[in-house]
């Protein structure tokens, strides 16, 4: 089986399931789609009811600053938005995919699988070039993947971790071929090459400085190409004339205005300065703010979508007392998850490490019996005192007045959410401080370890286990903020992997998922929703529960404005 249907039909198995036999009419559009985008993108716009239009600016809008643009270095959404129109991905989602679960090509035309779906096979487009006019090859892929894998002395690989619990080795035969060899048989083997933050780099720019020649340059074979310097407010991209998928771009232009204050962006939007409130929907945008936009104006189209994100409250453990497990879970028992949707006004769901709308969700019956979840609030609460007075009995009184909550200023849902942390540990007679600051220092803090306590925000490419807990959980993960070691969650890690049963998978990985909660290091406050703006007549975008996919890349985007010819 050819093409990536027989992988594609295992991914289905795993990732996000909405409705019934999801799996069955996700494989079949996945085939669909992948067909028509060889045939072109008219092809596919039209199958899917559209008819494009070419040309025109599009006003984009990002919400974070960016501190570089090595999108392999970082997990900030601001970065990932404004390098992924430049570049392209070996595979990558539909960008009509609602669920972002159909996997279509890019640079690679084809791909088969082998070895029982232990061996990808890539083969790539021929003739296409990088900005700067060198030849792409697959020595450009092999070196992505490595560095991925292996980053150089100085880089902190994000996604690391997942390349090496899926990867053993990637070979180049030839210039037009890339073989990638798993650790085993697993359904996000193709997905992994989907993911839009997998982006190919261009071997000739990053091995002159490995860890820092992305952060100042970006050079792509994407559908745009930097058309000046960005600065701190805005970033120009204009088309590749040379793109090697004939017919994309659409657009002529793209001007990303950076906009971090939502009040500033909700006016830009409806005045039409911009014409949505990002390609990667963020947190700043509320619920509130965007049902607000919608009663202003009828043409604004809102999307929510129940995404793959938390917010998250992570205790750093290397340093007292937080090192006491005792501790920790007083201060989960304490967390009523509910409260952040009630009293904030970020909407979402309860749930564990694993996301509570898909396949891996924990059953609720037996999430009550974790710490931190159960339903007698006042049980919980007489618990949490408890265990902090046993651990005071033995080691001395606690001063929390000197302890601590870290929150991102920029992104104003975190100190909204430290507010609620605050009141609700109250409860058990801890009254803590909050340290606001730029997201920036935060998330650095929360890499580097110096903090105490933070709350903060965390999205996800793909619904499974070796994801969501290679990431926060495993020892060492590209997030691992509470640097908490479980050598018992460790082998479980390792233990589901490659068990092909989703049965017999899902019990170690509730096993996991039990583990890491009761150890209470990283508490999952929510999995939050997101909010999308745009105008009516911005199409060929989707958003998706997966913010991650390759939509952000905007080679599909149109306006559909009668000025503009229906061909280029």
């Amino acid at each position: 089986m050819s093409h990536g249907v027989r992988g594609v039909a295992w991914c289905i198995c795993i990732l996000l399931v909405v409705g019934v036999t999801a799996g069955v009419i996700a494989q079949q559009a996945t085939t669909s789609d992948a067909d028509l985008v060889r045939q072109g993108p008219l092809a596919l716009a039209a199958a899917h009811g559209e008819k494009p239009r070419y040309g025109g600016k599009f006003l984009s809008a990002g919400n974070e600053v960016l501190p570089h643009f090595d999108m392999h270095q970082t997990s900030f959404a601001g970065i990932y938005t404004a390098t992924a129109p430049v570049y392209n991905c070996l595979v990558r989602t539909s960008p009509y995919d609602p669920q972002a679960l159909d996997v279509v090509p890019e640079l690679a035309h084809a791909w088969e699988f082998s070895d029982g779906g232990k061996t990808i096979t890539f083969h790539l487009h021929q003739g296409v070039k990088w900005h700067d006019g060198e030849a792409f090859s697959s020595a450009d892929v092999t070196y992505t993947i490595e560095r991925i894998l292996n980053p150089p002395q100085g880089m902190t690989s994000v996604r690391g971790p997942v390349f090496k619990a899926l990867i053993e080795r990637v070979e180049a035969p030839d210039p037009t071929t890339v073989v990638v060899y798993g650790q085993g048989p697993s359904s996000m083997l193709l997905s992994l090459f989907a993911n839009g933050w997998n982006m190919i780099i261009p071997k000739h720019i990053a091995e002159k400085d490995p860890v820092n020649a992305l952060k100042t340059q970006v050079i792509g074979t994407g559908p745009f190409r930097l058309k000046e310097p960005p600065t701190t407010t805005l970033v120009k991209y204009e088309r590749n004339p040379d793109y090697f998928i004939k017919g994309l771009p659409y657009l002529d232009e793209i001007e990303m205005h950076l906009i971090t204050d939502p009040q500033a962006l909700a006016a830009a939007i409806l005045s039409k300065r911009v014409f949505w409130n990002d390609a990667f929907p963020h947190p700043n945008l509320d619920g509130d703010m965007a049902q607000s936009m919608v009663k202003q104006n009828a043409n604004l189209v809102h999307a929510k979508v129940p995404a793959l994100g938390i917010a998250h409250f992570s205790m750093q453990t290397e340093k007292p007392p937080f090192d006491d497990l005792r501790v920790r879970q007083a201060l989960s028992e304490a967390m009523r998850r509910e409260a952040f949707a009630e009293l904030g006004k970020q909407t979402g769901v309860v749930g564990t490490g694993n996301y509570p709308l898909g396949p891996w969700a924990m059953p609720k019956a037996m999430r009550e019996q974790l710490i931190g979840y159960g339903p007698d609030m006042p049980k919980r609460i007489a618990h949490g005192k408890a265990l902090l007075a046993a651990y005071e009995k033995e080691k001395g009184k606690i001063d929390w007045s000197k302890l601590k909550l870290q929150c991102s200023t920029n992104i104003p849902v975190t100190c909204e959410n430290a507010q609620i942390i605050q009141q609700l540990l109250k409860k058990l007679n801890v009254n803590i401080e909050l340290e606001p600051m730029l997201v920036a220092q935060h998330r650095g803090n929360e890499v580097s370890g110096d903090y105490l306590l933070s709350t903060l925000l965390a999205g996800f490419d793909f619904d499974d286990p070796i994801d969501t807990f290679g990431q926060l959980y495993m020892s060492k993960g590209g997030r691992w903020y509470q640097r908490h070691s479980v050598p018992e969650l460790d082998k479980l890690f390792e233990q589901q992997k490659f068990i092909t049963d989703p049965a017999a998978r899902k019990e170690v990985v509730w096993e996991m998922d039990k583990m890491a909660m009761n150890q209470a290091a990283f508490l999952i406050l929510h999995w939050v929703d997101l909010h999308h703006i745009r105008w009516n007549f911005v199409k060929g975008w989707t958003a998706t529960p997966n913010p991650r996919s390759t939509n952000p890349r905007l080679d599909y985007v149109w306006l559909n404005l009668p000025e503009l010819p229906h061909s280029p």
